[in-house]
């Protein structure tokens, strides 16, 4: 678990100037953290590296795990997340900060889910602990695609005609793709020796950033207020758009943006270390 986060960049006096500023730096740093990302991601794991390492170990089934792939994709979605936010703030009106809560909230969320999850993948110094939580990811995934396919099935069902026979084969296919990943993971942790109830394990959202970060550090708590942000909210977006900081003149989405935006910014630099980390050769 970190230790080396706090809040100690809103522990300042605030001036209006100096947060409008400071929040403009820190969303501009959004771009230079897309660009890293999208380069870590592009040239992968090469031959000597512990993601490479990684990825041969988990290769004893086929078709073999796509540990390493994993990492590459939840980078990629960071990219996305991260100039979606950068164009919205800066492109949407050039010359000015264009803060919109509401659109802002659940990219931020995602970005921070994303970040936080490669921390947490690339942690562990032991390979084993490190593909445990690897294949635990990959068994979530498959679980939630099974899931919604199934909730999709069971829609299209009541719709009749051909639609309903559509969602009887879709529903015969997804449990059949259940059954196989059962067997898949299962076989995958006795051959890896890992505990298989840790493989396939249900994975909440929030737990990589829980376990990483601890449940009341400025990150977990960061997650879940953009999290119940993320839901429209009259009342909550009329305070945060007309309330200052008390016994200042900084409007308090300034100084909450500020402070979701350095947040993200700490993880984003923490992911790219773990990313760095993973994909450097031994000598």
């Amino acid at each position: 678990m970190r230790k080396d986060v706090g809040m100690s960049e809103m522990q300042v006096e605030m001036d209006p100037e100096d947060t409008v500023m400071r929040l403009w730096e820190a969303c501009d740093r959004w771009r230079s953290h897309a660009e890293r990302f999208e380069q870590l991601a592009e040239v992968g794991f090469p031959e000597g590296s512990r993601g490479r390492a990684d990825t041969a170990a988990a290769a004893v089934v086929e078709p073999p795990p796509v540990v390493s792939r994993y990492l590459q994709e939840r980078a990629w979605n960071t990219v996305r997340m991260l100039r979606a936010l950068h164009r919205w703030v800066f492109e949407t009106e050039p010359g000015r900060l264009h803060l919109d809560p509401t659109v802002m909230y659940p990219l931020m969320r995602a970005a921070l889910e994303d970040t936080a999850t490669i921390v947490w993948l690339q942690s562990p110094e032991d390979s084993e602990a490190r593909l445990s939580r690897a294949l635990q990811a990959l068994h979530q995934d498959q679980v939630y695609f099974a899931k919604n396919h199934l909730l999709l099935a069971s829609t299209a069902a009541g719709l009749g005609g051909t639609a309903s026979e559509m969602s009887e084969q879709l529903a015969a296919h997804i449990e059949e793709e259940k059954r196989a990943a059962g067997e898949y993971f299962a076989q995958l942790a006795e051959r890896l020796g890992l505990d298989p109830r840790a493989v396939t394990g249900t994975l909440t959202t929030s737990a990589p950033i829980t376990t990483e970060y601890g449940a009341a550090s400025v990150e977990r708590v960061t997650w879940g207020m953009m999290s119940d942000l993320s839901h429209f909210s009259f009342m909550m977006l009329r305070h945060l758009a007309e309330s200052p900081i008390p016994g200042s003149t900084v409007p308090l989405l300034h100084a909450t943006m500020l402070q979701f935006g350095q947040t993200l910014n700490r993880v984003c630099d923490h992911a790219i270390a773990a990313l760095e980390r993973s994909a450097a050769v031994s000598q």
